[in-house]
């Protein structure tokens, strides 16, 4: 019999994470794992599982028991656009799973390194026309914001550039920091300290508005692409068929976290804007970002390197 929810949970949960510690994923999971613990006083373990776009983590997350001591918490791109890039999955993106809580919408940043030449939209295509394919962006794994979001860039633009993908977040950001890639997409999360810090130069917002945060800095469609708008969002989901009184007492749970003064504070510093939807709301949400996702790879023929 599974456990109702008055007496869940009763023992350890596992939160698996699609990202390697230090990223974005993995710094927003861990404000729901510490508002877990910290609100029923069972332990929360932070599973971190990077590389292969997620895949592996997804996996483990569909195949677990649905009794909620196994979620997963994700960037969009596994749920979204994992299956268009790479035409089979070992998981279902919105069947094997049971939509929880969306956490928040987190805007990209288009950065540079501080030698790199161009310092605007224009100065960087004008670059990159000059000398197609010699360019080298950063981008964390294949099928990632960051990754799409410069393969949109690309097309709009009509440019040629290479894009090196990484395992997550942080080795992407370190490629960026070092130069070895000089520019490319990175989330608010893991870019503004380092744009504070005067370590990377933002360029322009990946957003349809720009970001308070980044006040100053232009849109991606304002800066002559009109029409761009990239969406990285963060969303907690258990397997599929996990209890719906367990769904919405996580659900509640997460909502609350959200509410709480040092994680509001928390999510302003990291750029995140958080964004409340009920799990059916969620589900849609997923949906539709799935159908508009394969669109754009399909219709582009983006493919995994």
């Amino acid at each position: 019999m599974p456990a109702g929810a008055d007496t869940y949970p009763d023992k350890p949960i596992r939160l698996l994470i699609p990202s390697p510690p230090g990223g974005g994923t993995d710094l927003l999971g861990r404000i729901v794992k510490d508002g877990f613990t910290e609100m029923w006083d069972q332990p929360v373990v932070a599973d971190n599982r990077g590389g292969a776009s997620g895949r592996v983590a997804a996996a483990a997350a569909a195949k677990a028991p649905p009794d909620g001591y196994t979620l997963f918490f994700t960037y969009g791109g596994v749920l979204t656009t994992g299956l268009p890039m790479f035409g089979k999955l070992p998981y279902d993106p919105i069947a094997d799973f049971a939509p929880v809580a969306m956490m928040a919408h987190v805007p990209g940043v288009l950065v540079a390194h501080p030698s790199f030449p161009a310092k605007s939209v224009a100065e960087l295509i004008k670059l990159a026309k000059s000398k197609p394919g010699s360019l080298t962006a950063a981008a964390s794994s294949i099928g990632t914001s960051s990754h799409l979001n410069m393969e949109l860039f690309k097309l709009l633009a009509g440019i040629d550039i290479l894009v090196v993908t990484y395992p997550g977040d942080a080795p992407a950001l370190v490629a960026l920091l070092g130069g070895h890639a000089p520019f490319g997409f990175a989330s608010t999360v893991v870019s503004l300290p380092h744009i504070a810090a005067g370590k990377l130069r933002p360029m322009a917002v990946a957003t349809a508005q720009r970001v308070p945060n980044l006040p100053e800095i232009p849109t991606i469609a304002e800066s002559g692409l009109p029409g761009y708008e990239g969406l990285l969002f963060y969303a907690l989901v258990a397997p599929a068929k996990t209890p719906p009184a367990v769904i919405n007492k996580l659900h509640a749970a997460v909502t609350q976290i959200k509410q709480a003064p040092a994680v509001k504070q928390l999510m302003t510093t990291l750029g995140a804007i958080p964004i409340d939807m009920t799990p059916a709301e969620l589900g849609v949400f997923l949906k539709s970002e799935l159908e508009k996702w394969t669109k754009v790879i399909k219709a582009r023929g983006i493919k995994p390197e």
